[in-house]
């Protein structure tokens, strides 16, 4: 039966054409309304797309005030150090002026009582041994002068250096910056060409092995012009001649004796017996020669599912990135290698081990805001699970089936495992702290705690509860930044950003234990001249195998042993007589030192394959300090804008003598 109402104006209207109906009420447009609406809908799609590019471009611009910041707070450090210089040197004058002033007055003494004294200097008559005297101070005040003009230039170069570069910065295309930010490039941004650093005219001085300064008549004659690459060349034979002097010929798989058997030390000690093995220096990449590294992550075989352990290396310019993938055990070998979106850039990574049933992941954090979870092993291309957050991504951490990240302004974001999986898009926020925000950059997870460095202070966090337990201060200035923190034992070695200071604290209650200053450790194996590279700094800070691992701003790694006995009342206490440094080393800072565990390893002369431990630097360029840059090739010089295959990025590979315990 057809029960539907014919009688109604619906029925009526329904029988009838559209074009009937247009025809008498223009108002009946149907067409007309839905293409109105699509309109609206474009414009909105518009609108969206456009408040996309504009908060990336916000957040671009915010990281870029972040970096000027940093920039500045290291010049200042470096104006600083100058100005320090500066009143060192009028501090030697002011003695200098009144040395002259006693010897003058000893002088018209000497007149006096001389009855000669009168007469014209032409004819009075000297002996033998005033004249010896006279040559032999006349030579010391010469001598001195020439130290005073050599570092009163020194300090010239390094100020004129620092004046120039930023110059060079500061004339780059903000527009060209856009472009990169939106992804319409991927080329790299070319670095301005280095310019030459332009000395006094003043007649200049060379000094000899033995520390005589020498006049140069081709410089007298005119100014020396010295490109940075023959600068650094003659800083490095500095460093080789200090090393070679104090550390000696004696090493020990590329490591220098530990301090307390130097050549100045009285008695020999015996030679450790955990020195890492140097096995391997390779590339990051063979054929890109402008890859700059970034940082890295190490995948064990318990994460990925595979026999061997992996290590992701993240790389690029400042606006994209792109993963390498390389198993540190084989030599040359590239597992995969992709990049990703060019407005991503990467800050951080860490890998996460499976859970229940799940597969085991690599999480990036990016500096847009944005977190990518790859898979560890096969389709590492491909992007399992992505979630926006509204700040950059600045540290990930990852501890009882939680992942916490770090973001710029400040707060901490728990994304939780459920039985469903990993849910991105439903994480808890927790902020630190007020105005003036800063990123949180290193999270230390043991035992149900999370230590947090945020400015110059530690927040202790419970991961249960997601409240602060405690705060205390890392350094006496609040504009300093905790940048690392490693735990062993019961106590957690910390170090900020821009300072050659690590120190100890006990993890129950944060009371400082020990302070070391490296000021005093680099001084006395590579010498002043290493100072002049780059500011000091601690650059990476790690914990492998009971020994401290400590890069530097300027490349060097030192390692020093821990007294680590056991996990739960052991204090990680360092003794710097027993520091050794590292004779390979990268020619800028060292981004970063991490283990490998599960590495399967091929015993040489046979085919027995062992399980070991690997320990991984990142840094740019690589330099032999015994040895120093006398073997590159000078012809390069003219080419300033192709890095040679020195300078270009590498990692060092060593290799642990056991594997050790979980807990260390």
């Amino acid at each position: 039966l057809d029960f539907r109402n014919t009688d109604s104006v619906f029925s009526e209207l329904s029988e009838l054409s559209r074009d009937y109906v247009e025809s008498v009420d223009q108002g009946a447009n149907v067409r007309g309304g839905t293409d109105q609406f699509e309109e609206i809908l474009a414009q909105f799609e518009d609108l969206k797309v456009a408040h996309e590019s504009v908060d990336a471009a916000r957040k671009a611009l915010i990281s870029r005030v972040v970096e000027l910041t940093d920039d500045r707070a290291a010049l200042t450090l470096e104006v600083a150090t100058l100005r320090g210089t500066v009143t060192r040197l009028e501090g030697r004058m002011k003695e200098r002026d009144e040395e002259i002033k006693r010897v003058r007055k000893e002088l018209e003494s000497c007149q006096s009582e001389d009855p000669d004294a009168s007469l014209p200097t032409s004819m009075r008559h000297f002996s033998r041994s005033e004249m010896a005297r006279v040559v032999m101070e006349k030579n010391q005040y010469k001598q001195r002068l020439f130290e005073l003009q050599e570092a009163v230039r020194h300090s010239q170069t390094l100020r004129a250096t620092k004046e120039e570069k930023f110059t060079e910065e500061k004339r780059s295309s903000v527009w060209k910056k856009f472009n990169r930010l939106f992804g319409l490039t991927k080329v790299p941004l070319v670095p301005p060409s280095a310019s030459a650093m332009v000395q006094q005219t003043s007649p200049a001085f060379n000094r000899t092995p033995l520390g005589t300064p020498q006049p140069t008549p081709t410089e007298s004659a005119s100014s020396a012009v010295i490109s940075p690459r023959l600068r650094r060349k003659e800083l490095y034979r500095e460093i080789r001649s200090q090393i070679w002097g104090i550390l000696g010929k004696r090493h020990i798989h590329g490591w220098s004796m530990p301090l307390a058997n130097t050549q100045e030390s009285g008695e020999p000690i015996p030679e450790p017996k955990d020195v890492p093995v140097l096995v391997q220096l390779r590339l990051l990449d063979q054929r890109d020669s402008t890859a700059k590294i970034n940082c890295a992550a190490a995948v064990p075989p318990e994460t990925s599912g595979e026999a061997s352990c992996s290590v992701w290396v993240i790389s690029g310019p400042a606006s994209c990135s792109d993963i390498t993938v390389i198993d540190p055990s084989r030599p040359n070998t590239v597992l995969d290698q992709f990049s990703l979106p060019p407005t991503a850039p990467a800050l951080c990574m860490c890998a996460v081990p499976p859970i229940d049933n799940s597969s085991g992941t690599v999480w990036i954090g990016t500096q847009e805001g944005s977190i990518l979870i790859h898979s560890a092993s096969a389709n590492r291309r491909c992007c399992l699970q992505s979630v926006c957050l509204s700040e950059g991504v600045h540290s990930l951490t990852y501890s009882n089936n939680q992942v916490v990240a770090g973001l710029g302004d400040g707060t901490l974001a728990f994304f939780s495992n459920t039985s469903g999986g990993w849910n991105l898009h439903s994480h808890t926020v927790m902020p630190l702290g007020t105005n003036p925000l800063q990123p949180v950059r290193c999270c230390l997870a043991k035992s149900g705690r999370l230590w947090v460095g945020y400015w110059n202070k530690v927040h202790v966090v419970d991961m249960e509860s997601r409240k602060v337990e405690q705060i205390f201060s890392v350094s006496e200035r609040s504009e300093q930044q905790v940048r690392f923190l490693c735990a062993a034992g019961s106590g957690v070695w910390t170090s900020c950003r821009l300072d050659p200071i690590i120190r100890l604290f006990d993890w129950s209650t944060g009371r400082p234990l020990q302070e070391v200053d490296f000021t005093t450790l680099v001084t006395k194996t590579l010498g002043q001249p290493f100072l002049s590279l780059s500011p000091l700094q601690i650059s990476s800070l790690t914990i492998i195998s009971g020994r401290l691992w400590v890069g530097t701003g300027g490349g060097a790694i030192f390692s020093i042993p821990l007294s680590i006995t056991s996990e739960d009342i052991s204090i990680p206490y360092c003794s710097t007589a027993s520091t050794q440094l590292s004779y390979h080393g990268h020619r800028q800072a060292v981004r970063f030192i991490i283990a490998a565990p599960g590495c399967l390893i091929t015993s040489p002369g046979s085919s027995q394959v062992t399980t070991a431990q690997l320990v991984l630097s990142g840094g740019e360029g690589y330099i032999n300090f015994r040895i120093g840059d006398d073997g590159s090739d000078e012809s390069i010089e003219v080419s300033q804008a192709s890095p040679q295959r020195s300078e270009r990025s590498h990692m060092i590979i060593w290799q642990t003598p056991s594997v050790p315990s979980p807990a260390l």
